[in-house]
């Protein structure tokens, strides 16, 4: 019953938005060239049904409550010192779920940043973060610019999104920037770019999009009205690259790596995969970001995507026990993929 009634808001809800929303166009001209480019919308596996995730939610049983000794033991306290200091060394702090700040050489920039307490754009009726993000829009250092991976909530977060407004270069995925000039940030802030494009940030910094398999939507009416995807982001020959939501795809990686690769640090998603007939389109679970891991050709992992908002129905705290099993199993040494607090920052020579 609880179920059936929060399918019902949900829904409500939805058709709320939609009709505030659904006339806004994106402006994007599709390329029948690329195979990822359809008739109208981007090439997915998933559109994202929202009856066929109510009928999912109702038949599987509720993840089991969060122990709070075991909340408090995956958040740390960031060195405020070392993140405001010049980075000699290449270094990234996880923020929570999917942002993380990645410093090297003055230049600071932030993946999907997420800094408020809803996955959605209501504030209510949706279980907040169970863990806060390790610094606050107030306590971070001067961001240069932040890149988009999709627009789902817990990844564009439209409240954060007007924090930084205009003080940031947004680095978006091609069908993004008429979302972010309708919030009023100016349009030669907004860098929009289909898979492969790049764009040169300044004499050090070349930022690339790359492929992901995924899916986009906002309202009822904008499925895959918008790409999804990773980026890739080279200051100065340290090479890192950054996952955003994904599936699977063995070409997509093995062709980042040999393109882009090999990245000294990658950020990948570990958690929000169970019921694997369910999310396994679109999402990863721990065994398969190892694959991703080596794939792309990252000397180094950072596991993100996990410990903060309980989307989906596996334990909250499984990513990273399954992750480290896996490790073990395939004889991976712990530094290669790393398992950090909430707020750690990881120095890399």
């Amino acid at each position: 019953m609880i179920h059936i009634r929060l399918g019902i808001f949900l829904l409500c809800v939805l058709v709320t938005l939609g009709l505030v929303s659904c006339s806004t166009s994106n402006g994007v001209v599709f390329d029948r060239s690329k195979p990822h480019h359809g008739d109208g919308e981007f090439v997915s596996l998933k559109k994202g049904s929202f009856f066929g995730h109510m009928k999912m939610r109702m038949r599987e049983d509720d993840p089991p409550p969060r122990d709070a000794d075991a909340v408090k033991a995956i958040v740390g306290e960031a060195d405020r010192n070392l993140i405001e200091s010049y980075a000699m060394q290449p270094r990234v702090t996880w923020i929570g779920h999917a942002t993380s700040l990645v410093q090297y050489r003055g230049i600071n920039y932030l993946t999907d940043p997420h800094l408020t307490q809803y996955p959605f754009y209501y504030e209510f009726y949706v279980e907040p973060r169970f863990t806060q993000p390790a610094l606050s829009f107030e306590e971070m250092p001067p961001i240069d610019f932040i890149v988009i991976s999709h627009n789902h909530y817990d990844h564009l977060d439209h409240r954060t999104v007007d924090m930084f407004g205009d003080s940031v270069l947004w680095y978006v995925p091609l069908g993004l920037k008429a979302w972010f000039l309708d919030r009023g940030i100016s349009s030669h802030r907004v860098i929009e770019l289909d898979w492969w494009q790049s764009h040169q940030f300044n004499q050090q910094v070349l930022v690339t999009f790359t492929p992901s398999e995924h899916w986009s939507k906002r309202t009822p009416w904008d499925a895959n009205k918008s790409l999804w995807g990773g980026w890739s982001v080279d200051i100065a020959g340290f090479k890192s690259w950054f996952a955003g939501d994904t599936g699977y795809n063995e070409r997509y990686f093995r062709d980042i790596g040999e393109r882009l690769g090999p990245f000294r640090l990658a950020m990948i998603p570990i958690g929000a995969y169970a019921p694997r007939y369910f999310m396994g389109e679109s999402h990863v679970d721990p065994a398969q970001a190892i694959d991703i891991h080596r794939d792309v050709a990252a000397q180094q992992s950072l596991a993100i995507h996990w410990g903060t908002f309980q989307m989906t129905i596996e334990p909250a705290f499984e990513p990273p026990r399954l992750l480290q099993t896996e490790m073990a199993k395939r004889g991976l040494a712990a530094e290669e993929f790393e398992v950090v607090k909430i707020g750690d920052t990881l120095v890399l020579d």
